[in-house]
């Protein structure tokens, strides 16, 4: 059962180093928590091949205690693939779908489908994913309607950071879900939106907290 939320930055230079540093802060998990990584946390756009990634993933799976559960994206082959995982399982996988032109994200990456936008279930809790540049697009807030947690893992611009920012906190407040949005690289940034905008580095999860929220504004679902 998901009971807290945070976020993973890493320090370290270098994809072999920050997978080791990784492995790390997922060994450190507890049952229960659930903390997000950022867009290619690991080697950003250099792909290092497939036995790499086949084996940070099972680093990554045997470091998590079981209930403890870490997400963020990796190379899947030509596919820019967010992986939820928990001791010895992938939980979910989902492809990015609007690739970032002005990094020419088109030249590195296939896009996934937009019907991969959806919400799925851990635990009873529905969780949505959008990867970085998909946060802009309201149409694909509209897919995930009825969550109760979207994560963000974005590898977002320093430049527009307040852009990350604001628009992390008004989808927590449009969906009135908890958000937790990381950008691990140029733009170092954490955060967990409560379902009322507040914002903080972790905390509890309260799966009524939206419930009570929209009461407070006499919101009938």
């Amino acid at each position: 059962m998901i009971s807290k939320l945070g976020y993973i930055e890493l320090n370290s230079c270098g994809a072999l180093v920050r997978a080791s540093e990784l492995c790390d802060k997922a060994r450190g998990l507890s049952p229960g928590e659930l903390r997000l990584g950022g867009e290619l946390c690991v080697s950003g756009y250099e792909y290092l091949g497939e036995d790499f990634e086949t084996s940070l993933i099972k680093n990554l799976q045997a470091a998590l205690k079981p209930g403890a559960l870490l997400g963020f994206t990796h190379f899947n082959g030509n596919f820019n693939e967010f992986i939820l995982l928990s001791h010895g399982k992938i939980i979910y996988k989902q492809s990015k779908f609007k690739l970032f032109t002005p990094n020419n994200e088109q030249d590195k990456f296939s896009a996934g489908s937009v019907e991969d936008i959806k919400l799925f279930e851990v635990g009873g809790v529905k969780i949505g994913v959008l990867i970085c540049f998909e946060l802009r697009f309201l149409e694909l807030w509209e897919r995930l309607k009825g969550a109760d947690i979207v994560l963000i893992p974005a590898l977002w611009g320093a430049k527009r950071g307040e852009d990350f920012k604001v628009l992390s906190q008004a989808l927590a407040l449009q969906n009135r879900c908890y958000v937790v949005a990381c950008s691990d690289r140029d733009l170092k940034f954490g955060c967990v939106y409560a379902p009322n905008g507040e914002a903080n580095f972790e905390c509890e999860f309260d799966p009524n907290l939206a419930s009570k929220f929209k009461t407070s504004l006499g919101i009938v679902d």
